[in-house]
């Protein structure tokens, strides 16, 4: 919808106070400072009664929709992951509330992803896929070629760690007897983190597309697969090839580690990139970032677990004329190019991608002369080219399930005792299986 087309239907419903549930953090929080606009245009107001991670979104609303009087809620921040259980409080978006010429704008794909079976449920925010970064001049320093495989990547990161450089941005004070040394690879270990990272290496692993769940998407969990994941995993541990206390680091900690110099490589999701970009540059001037697609994996494939965040009008909506406008204006255009160039995102609207394309190329081009503008032209061209190439052939999309929350809820420990030595893979492979395909 256009700015102009959005003035002309704000007259036609009249001024309301709209209360949302969103998600927050660094990478989200930008969105919601353009809500003053939003309340200019169309003379409602905005009041954000709930913003948090998306675990307490989730218990936020799962709570707040089991209560016996309907909540006061005009429009959430959701997942596709999520939308499934969610289905029963959210509202299917007709075509009165989201004509076909605007569901054209989007990406087909990222419009796909937001329908629960076959119902649009929400519009797409951003899409989420990760690539790998590395420290390129850690790499040079040591005579590293970035890893091509998974084995590889298993290798070079323990090389990293046994060479013991220290964490660039520490004092010679700060050091110490025991100096913080750089870490040569890290990933969420608890949470839905730890599943995802689990579920991308078990879609490099398997043979043959139905090893954890099959046409139906009814859980499988093919025990051979997953004890040949575990096994990986648990040896990424036990050769200090990830820090030795992995299981207490989820996205953010992820990310900070990198952006503080702490670690030479790690697979991140596109909005945390200007961030960590940032930070990284403040704490150590002289760090050269690279980037890449996955490491292939055993099978020769690729896959990144991916994902796309979202907004949904609830089912206890009280004005849902004024909230279909709030949806839209939160994924027009001019929002989701101020998320894809100030945090990094990457958008679902058409345009809004083939700006950002275009746009990054010309810097590039326009750079050429200047050395460290010209670094980071490159930096931003290539980390495009290969976001956008992970997300047209390597995305692993998990199923539409309603149970899918629960699932990865009760599963992600079985894998954190797997791969710190608390329980063997073969024994966390079984209790997986017996979990995953109970009713």
């Amino acid at each position: 919808m256009t700015q102009a087309s959005m003035e002309k239907s704000s007259t036609s419903s009249s001024p309301c106070t709209l209360k949302v549930a969103v998600v927050g953090g660094p990478q989200y929080d930008r969105l919601y400072e353009r809500l003053p606009l939003f309340e200019k245009e169309t003379g409602h107001r905005v009041e954000i009664i709930f913003r948090g991670s998306h675990p307490e979104l989730n218990d936020y609303l799962a709570s707040t929709f089991q209560q016996s009087s309907p909540p006061e809620l005009d429009l959430v921040s959701t997942h596709i992951k999520y939308a499934p259980s969610q289905v029963h409080f959210l509202q299917e978006l007709d075509y009165d509330q989201v004509s076909e010429q605007e569901r054209a704008e989007f990406l087909e794909s990222a419009l796909e992803a937001s329908k629960v079976q076959g119902r649009l449920m929400q519009l797409p925010r951003m899409v989420d896929s990760r690539v790998l970064f590395y420290r390129a001049d850690v790499f040079e320093k040591l005579g590293l070629s970035p890893p091509t495989t998974w084995q590889d990547l298993l290798t070079v990161a323990g090389k990293i760690h046994k060479a013991a450089l220290p964490v660039p941005s520490l004092t010679a004070k700060e050091l110490g007897p025991t100096p913080e040394i750089i870490q040569g690879y890290v990933f969420p270990g608890k949470l839905s983190g730890l599943f995802g990272t689990f579920y991308e290496l078990a879609m490099m692993e398997m043979r043959h597309p139905e090893a954890l769940f099959d046409r139906e998407d009814r859980p499988i969990f093919e025990e051979a697969v997953v004890v040949n994941v575990l096994k990986y995993m648990r040896e990424l541990v036990t050769s200090n090839a990830v820090p030795h206390d992995i299981e207490k680091y989820y996205f953010d900690e992820v990310s900070s580690m990198f952006s503080e110099g702490k670690v030479a490589m790690v697979a991140d999701w596109p909005s945390f990139y200007g961030g960590m970009k940032r930070k990284l540059r403040s704490v150590h001037p002289d760090a050269r970032i690279g980037v890449m697609r996955y490491p292939v994996g055993p099978n020769g494939k690729r896959s990144a677990y991916s994902g796309m965040h979202s907004f949904s009008i609830p089912k206890s909506c009280r004005y849902p004329e004024q909230a279909a406008q709030l949806l839209k204006f939160l994924v027009r255009d001019d929002q989701q190019w101020i998320e894809a160039s100030e945090s990094g995102s990457f958008p679902t609207k058409k345009a809004v991608l083939h700006r950002l394309v275009e746009e990054i190329e010309l810097r590039r081009l326009a750079a050429s002369d200047v050395i460290e503008q010209a670094e980071e032209a490159r930096l931003d061209s290539e980390r495009l080219a290969c976001l956008k190439a992970t997300v047209e052939n390597d995305m692993a999309m998990f199923p539409h399930l309603k149970s899918y929350p629960d699932l990865e809820d009760a599963l992600y420990l079985m894998i954190q005792d797997a791969i710190m030595g608390r329980v063997s893979p073969e024994e966390a492979a079984s209790k997986m299986k017996v979990r995953a395909c109970s009713p």
